[in-house]
């Protein structure tokens, strides 16, 4: 704050009384364009039971819609996302994470229009499963594979990686689903489940993994709004002390004043 005095000339007691009073209210602001948007929504949680949900125009890089919750809700992003069609958004394109109540609620109100999973999301979930360094030779071509993501650009190197996907899968399914029996409790498990789960998240994300090379425009990933929640982390770092209400006003002002900056490039 004292910087800031220095460099605007006012005193830090003007200053406090101008931020107190942004911080009791909030703003509220509306989009209209008869642009068709590339929708990119996704959730971050600030607090344990503070979850900010945004819907992004990621071709117009602004805010169109955002709500404070506890958690994502299908119901509540289903009824977020009749809000944006009522307004008369018009939705050609929409990239999510893997969240189950996100994609129930797109394919509820947006059932037709092209969906693109997160290609940063699926990677990380399945490198998350196996580690970096696997053991097994099976494991280490899994993940060479998803690794393998980040370079399909074209309709061709979709079908070169769609190729190893199936000849990995044709190699190694049965080697995935192997059981083994406990002998004191004669239960049954998955001797390499880590494997097993890594395969099925990425073999349940593959009807939506290529959206963005059949559908030219749709985003590949959700990293812009990543990128955009950290900063708004950074910014609630730097105002630690703030009550619950308030930190909600400071993003929602935070999103008011990003939104009015674009407005204007």
């Amino acid at each position: 704050m004292d910087e800031i005095a220095d460099r605007s000339g006012y005193s830090t007691r003007q200053l406090h009384r101008w931020f107190d009073e942004y911080l009791d209210t909030s703003p509220s602001w509306t989009m209209t364009t008869s642009t068709p948007i590339y929708l990119l929504i996704d959730g971050t949680y600030y607090s344990d039971d503070h979850c900010l949900i945004v819907y992004r125009a990621e071709n117009l890089k602004r805010t169109i819609f955002y709500r404070f919750t506890t958690r994502e809700d299908d119901d509540d992003i289903a009824s977020d996302l009749l809000n944006i069609r009522d307004l008369g958004y018009e939705v050609i394109g929409v990239t999510t994470d893997g969240g189950d109540d996100i994609i129930r609620a797109v394919q509820f109100v947006f059932p037709n229009v092209p969906r693109q999973r997160c290609v940063v999301h699926v990677q990380r979930e399945c490198l998350a499963s196996i580690t970096q360094r696997p053991r097994s030779p099976e494991a280490r071509l899994f993940r060479n594979l998803v690794q393998g993501l980040s370079i399909v650009r074209t309709k061709n190197d979709k079908l070169w990686w769609l190729n190893m996907y199936s000849r990995w899968v044709e190699d190694n399914e049965e080697y995935v689903f192997q059981k083994a029996i406990v002998s004191y409790s004669h239960q049954e498990y998955y001797v390499h489940n880590d494997l097993r789960k890594a395969y099925i998240h990425l073999k349940r994300a593959l009807p939506h993994l290529f959206t963005y090379i059949d559908h030219p425009g749709v985003p590949k990933t959700t990293n812009a709004l990543e990128a955009f929640f950290g900063h708004i982390k950074d910014q609630i770092r730097s105002h630690r002390g703030l009550a619950e209400s308030r930190v909600d006003n400071f993003i929602k002002w935070y999103l008011f004043f990003n939104d009015q900056k674009k407005k204007k490039e």
